[in-house]
């Protein structure tokens, strides 16, 4: 492979990002130092030094949660008086004021446009890749919202541009997604797809119409303001309210021990899609007191439990959907789950029976997208068919 050849698929997302490449015949997924092949989207702004992404950032802002950015994504190309500034503020410490050229975050008694701190999640995903494949990562395809408007897409494109790429392409998260199934190859009918995008900060939901490799978006919908990151939080107040009933602590009081245990919950939920009890551990989250450790079970259907509202909130917002593209679930000719909410086995199953059908799901949904676009980027270079 020349030197030119490497271009990425870039899924720059709300609370997770990924990014993934087409090598010598083979789609890889680009891993960070854990392996793992999704970052979270997440900021540590230290007080002196560049920002820190990732992992790690979530681990430094639990200690010093006033230095932590989360759901940059969802005001970049947005005005001061938008209603997702407001959001985000109530969801961080950082203040948000107009600049001369977008959006300024005050963390830390320092200044950064909104562009400057998404080019840091870029410039992550960029030198994971060249590590990866020891080769420059300059160029990438890279995904949005179907329903981003001209800013928001300007923003992100500009972000990457910060961080040293060029954007050759952007395209739809949810073609991405039908590309990874393959769903481009599958047939040469005319057919409707749903694709039901649950993931970390937003859900999203998307009815195309399929025309061979071709596809349009016949109705749009969706809710910015609903991820697994409110999954996360109510499984948080799911064990807030045992420790209250069992040993009369508050959880919530002191900011840095819920953000213990809003991490903690996070890998709860992961864990709860693959078996049907688990318990959350945190050593020292109480420093006097009856209780010193946390360490209580939580069982799937206690989850399911706690998350069906939200749950509940994604099919209605799909069968709107459907309505806008005057459709039904038998009119659906094929059902796409994205995003790492869709792990959740009731998820699956709420979707299957409003459906009629089971969705499909890609190996990593959490990836789906961000592999689409690398498939992508490779036919750009005629690397893949």
């Amino acid at each position: 492979m020349s030197r030119e050849q490497l271009v990425l698929g870039i899924d720059f997302g709300t609370s997770f990002s990924s990014a993934a490449a087409w090598v010598n015949g083979k789609l890889f997924l680009v891993p960070d130092e854990r392996g793992e092949p999704c970052i979270p989207s997440a900021l540590f702004i230290p007080r002196k030094g560049p920002p820190i992404v990732g992992f790690r950032a979530l681990q430094l802002a639990v200690g010093e949660p006033q230095l932590g950015v989360r759901g940059l994504k969802r005001i970049l190309g947005r005005s001061v008086e938008d209603p997702a500034v407001r959001l985000f503020e109530a969801q961080n410490a950082a203040r948000v004021k107009a600049g001369p050229r977008g959006l300024i975050l005050r963390v830390a008694q320092r200044d950064f446009a909104a562009t400057q701190l998404a080019a840091e999640v870029f410039r992550t995903l960029k030198s994971m890749a060249e590590a990866r494949f020891r080769l420059p990562a300059e160029k990438a395809v890279v995904t949005l919202p179907t329903a981003a408007d001209r800013s928001a897409q300007d923003a992100v494109v500009e972000a990457a541009r910060l961080a040293g790429i060029e954007v050759v392409q952007t395209v739809p998260e949810p073609t991405a997604a039908a590309v990874a199934y393959g769903l481009d190859r599958s047939s040469t009918e005319d057919r409707r797809l749903l694709i039901y995008d649950f993931g970390g900060g937003t859900f999203d939901v998307t009815v195309l119409r399929q025309v061979g490799t071709q596809f349009t978006p016949l109705a749009l919908g969706g809710d910015p303001l609903l991820g697994g990151d409110d999954l996360d939080e109510a499984l948080a107040r799911l064990v807030g309210r045992q420790v209250w009933t069992q040993y009369r602590l508050e959880l919530d009081k002191d900011v840095v021990r819920w953000q213990r245990v809003l991490l903690q919950s996070e890998a709860v939920k992961r864990a709860l899609s693959g078996t049907d009890e688990i318990h959350l551990r945190i050593r020292d989250l109480f420093t006097a007191g009856p209780l010193r450790d946390l360490d209580l079970p939580v069982s799937r259907a206690d989850a399911n439990q706690v998350w069906q509202e939200y749950v509940e909130r994604t099919l209605q917002v799909t069968a709107r959907t459907m309505m806008q593209a005057n459709m039904r679930p038998k009119d659906v000719d094929e059902v796409v789950l994205v995003g790492g909410s869709t792990y959740i086995p009731m998820v699956q199953q709420r979707v299957a029976k409003m459906m009629g059908r089971p969705g499909e799901r890609h190996g990593d949904p959490q990836t789906a997208v961000a592999a689409g676009a690398a498939i992508l980027a490779a036919r750009v270079l005629r690397l893949a068919a």
